[in-house]
C-alpha cells in the first residue's frame, strides 16, 4: 500500500458529509482516482477475527505516484475508534516520502453541536475554522490561511475524530484541522444548506492539495444519511 505525502481522513458520519465530501473530490486533468477496500486486522488489541474496514482513495499522476490519499473509514465507538486510528496512522508513518507528509482533517457537523457563534454564522453563510494541530510546517500554515480560528468552546461529536487529534498530538505529526457547521435540515436529498457548507470546505480541500470539488456530484448523488442512534447520557457533556 502506498500512501501520498498529503492524506485526508474522512469518517462516514451519520449526517453523510463525509461519504458526500468524497465523492465529491475529484482529479483534475493528469491525475487519476482509484478507489480499493481497506481491510486492518486488529488482533494484536485483543480482537481476536475483528478488522477494521473502510476505503482507501489515491489521486496519483501518469506515473503512479499517489500524490493524495483519503481513508474513508466507518464511524467507529470506542473503544474500537482508538485501534482503527491507531492502525491508519501507524500505515501513514510506515510509508517513506521526500515530502514532508502532512494530514488534513475534514469535518462537517450539525450546528446544533457547536458554539451559539456558529450557529448564528451558518444561518447567513458558512465559515470554515482552521487549525494547525500537533507539529506545524509551511503547508499547514498555507492550508489555515483564509480560514476561522475555532472557538474554544468547540466541539466534535465524532469519536475517531478525536481519538485521531490526540494522537497526532502526542506524535507531533502536521496536521490540519478543517471544521464548518452543516444544514438544520436531516434529509435525503441536499439543501441548500448542506451544498453550500460541502462546497466551502470541497473548495478549500481541492485549492491546497490540487484537486477538484465536483458540486454536480453532490447534486446527482444527494447526501444519504443514517439514523443517529446516541446515549442519552451524551448529551451531558455536549
Amino acid at each position: 500500500m502506498r500512501v501520498a505525502p498529503r492524506v485526508l481522513v474522512l469518517v462516514r458520519d451519520a449526517a453523510g458529509y463525509g461519504a458526500a465530501l468524497a465523492d465529491a473530490l475529484r482529479p483534475p486533468r493528469g491525475l487519476t482516482r482509484e478507489s480499493s477496500p481497506l481491510e486492518i486486522p486488529l488482533g494484536k488489541y485483543g480482537l481476536d477475527g475483528e478488522k477494521a474496514s473502510g476505503e482507501l482513495l489515491s489521486f496519483s499522476d501518469a506515473s503512479g505516484s499517489p500524490l493524495v490519499s483519503i481513508f474513508v473509514l466507518p464511524d467507529y465507538k470506542p473503544p474500537l475508534a482508538a485501534c482503527v486510528m491507531n492502525e491508519v496512522l501507524e500505515l501513514i508513518s510506515s510509508e517513506a516520502t521526500s515530502t514532508e507528509r502532512v494530514l488534513i482533517v475534514p469535518f462537517i457537523t450539525r450546528s446544533s453541536g457547536y458554539h451559539h457563534e456558529m450557529e448564528h454564522a451558518t444561518k447567513t453563510s458558512p465559515v470554515l475554522y482552521g487549525a494547525e494541530i500537533g507539529a506545524a510546517n509551511d503547508f499547514t500554515h498555507l492550508f489555515v490561511g483564509g480560514t476561522t480560528e475555532p472557538p474554544a468552546s468547540l466541539q466534535l461529536r465524532s469519536e475517531p475524530i478525536l481519538c485521531l487529534l490526540e494522537m497526532v498530538r502526542v506524535l507531533k505529526m502536521p496536521t490540519v484541522l478543517l471544521v464548518i457547521s452543516g444544514g438544520q435540515k436531516q434529509r435525503k436529498s441536499s439543501t441548500v444548506s448542506d451544498l453550500e457548507v460541502l462546497q466551502c470546505i470541497g473548495e478549500h480541500l481541492a485549492k491546497h492539495i490540487n484537486l477538484e470539488f465536483s458540486k454536480e456530484t453532490v447534486l446527482e448523488t444527494g447526501i444519504e444519511q443514517s439514523p443517529i442512534v446516541q446515549e442519552p447520557w451524551r448529551e451531558l457533556y455536549g
